[in-house]
């Protein structure tokens, strides 16, 4: 149950706001309010429960425009850098290939287990910050899939090692039957960066200082899925491309969104977020830390 504490935290905060500052008509919160003394977590919501921005935004369309027109661009170089990575010097030793057949093997279901267990452990151990960082990077890798799948099948194009010669092999609807017709986009690069994106994410959120070193841990990490698929000719050039932009766009978004916007569904129930009404004709989102996670931080 909460503490006295906590509910004169929460009266009190009703009782300052001006009326109708909580009500349908007031624009979603940036931030969530939280009590370090209580760990009480208190957000706003409106009643309809519809935030002010959408996930996607007008600049993610100017941006698909221009992912779209370099990765076109790039199609254009795509047989003689597959040509390239496939020469002997590039291919080097049996060894060399062995090991870049191990690392290639970083790919979405690796990647989904170190998101679910993320979040698993959050949980078990009762850190708040754990979970969190799990359940949205989950998010972001799941969505990343069923976007990149909804895109390999219809397109249907076939993997240069098919088709060495014909980048621009398409034959539409085949990449739902036959795996040598799903080159583009290519998952390993889409979700590697889903990865490298969602964490970067989460780290500017808590701990923006950390960014400038981050960042190129994380994307160097993420360019190693992409390129390894070019060396085992697997994936044209520009399917690497295209992967990479649908992960980072999806991974920014998804912890954009969680964080500067009401809980959504999924949070609430994995999140066990509680929501009640405020008064006011709103809602007011009320989740006591120490009740969900327990007392330790």
């Amino acid at each position: 149950m909460p503490t006295n504490r906590s509910c004169a935290l929460v009266a009190l905060l009703l009782a300052v706001a001006p009326d109708g500052a909580l009500a349908q008509d007031a624009p979603p919160p940036t931030a969530r309010l939280v009590d370090s003394t209580t760990s009480m977590i208190v957000a706003p919501m409106r009643s309809d429960g519809v935030p002010q921005k959408t996930f996607f935004t007008s600049r993610d369309l100017i941006a698909t425009g221009a992912a779209a027109a370099v990765t076109v661009g790039v199609m254009q170089f795509d047989k003689k850098i597959a040509r390239w990575t496939q020469q002997p010097n590039v291919q080097g030793s049996s060894s060399r290939n062995h090991f870049i057949g191990q690392i290639t093997r970083i790919n979405e279901t690796p990647l989904t287990i170190g998101a679910i267990l993320t979040y698993g452990v959050g949980r078990l151990t009762h850190s708040q910050t754990t979970a969190d960082v799990g359940l949205h990077w989950s998010e972001a890798l799941l969505l990343t899939d069923v976007i990149s799948e909804a895109i390999r099948g219809p397109v249907g194009r076939t993997r240069p090692r098919v088709t060495p010669d014909d980048p621009f092999k398409f034959q539409f609807g085949k990449g739902f039957t036959n795996f040598d017709n799903r080159a583009f986009p290519s998952l390993h690069s889409a979700v590697g960066f889903a990865t490298a994106a969602a964490l970067l994410g989460e780290i500017r959120q808590r701990h923006p200082e950390a960014t400038w070193y981050a960042a190129p841990l994380l994307y160097a990490f993420a360019l190693v899925p992409g390129t390894t698929r070019i060396y085992l000719n697997q994936h044209w050039a520009s399917d690497v491309v295209a992967g990479a932009f649908i992960g980072q766009l999806i991974g920014a978004r998804v912890v954009h969104y969680a964080h500067t916007h009401n809980p959504t569904k999924l949070d609430r129930v994995l999140l066990a977020t509680a929501v009640s009404p405020n008064g006011y004709g709103g809602k007011l989102i009320v989740v006591s830390a120490s009740q969900l996670f327990g007392s330790s931080r």
